[in-house]
């Protein structure tokens, strides 16, 4: 008999949000846009392309967003913390990708977890992608693994995201991540964030 034991996971969490996001999700866009046109330019950070929003951490104009994104947060996560852990969103940032834009490889030093919240997407907005971090010192076993192994148990170089509206993924920092071209006319529209715990 033998067993196979994921030992030492990367914990990645999917949040359904829809129940409330359909009653914000104009306002969410409006919001997007308002703030691409007040600085046109944005920042450049992974962004190929796209408009990167300047980061944002207590703005009042921002705070009924975060506090959309971190009351589902606590809902969803707290089945998994220990009792009384606490976190908070300590920065986040709107992403606008019109078509063949993209977001290059990268983590989020200095946070605890991380996470995207999809605003605005369709079937072919791009694919979020993770690149296991354990590509390199696992790299021949993950390549000689059969597919049915590393379907059951994620255990493969990348692992892909298709983004949907009302739908957030919050992941550990530290792993690699990218977002695929944009092939739609219609933008796609996300906003980023990172955690820390207190």
């Amino acid at each position: 008999m033998i067993e196979f034991i994921p030992i030492f996971p990367s914990p990645v969490f999917k949040i359904d949000t829809n129940s409330n996001f359909k009653d914000i999700r104009s306002d969410l866009i409006n919001f997007c846009y308002s703030e691409k046109e007040k600085d046109i330019k944005g920042i450049n950070r992974s962004n190929y392309n796209g408009w990167h929003s300047t980061v944002y951490t207590n703005e009042e104009k921002f705070k009924k967003y975060k506090s959309f994104i971190e009351d589902h947060l606590k809902a969803s996560l707290n089945k998994f913390l220990n009792d009384g852990t606490n976190f908070s969103i300590t920065s986040a940032w709107i992403n606008i990708n019109d078509k063949e834009s993209s977001n290059s490889i990268h983590c989020h030093p200095g946070s605890h977890l991380s996470g995207c919240l999809w605003i605005k997407a369709t079937d072919k907005s791009g694919s979020f992608r993770f690149n296991n971090p354990n590509d390199f010192v696992q790299d021949a076993l993950l390549h000689h693994c059969n597919n049915e192994t590393q379907s059951e148990f994620s255990f493969s170089n990348n692992y892909w995201f298709k983004p949907v509206e009302g739908f957030m993924i919050v992941f550990p920092s530290h792993i690699n991540h990218c977002v695929f071209e944009n092939h739609d006319d219609e933008d796609r529209i996300s906003i980023a964030f990172n955690i820390l715990f207190k």
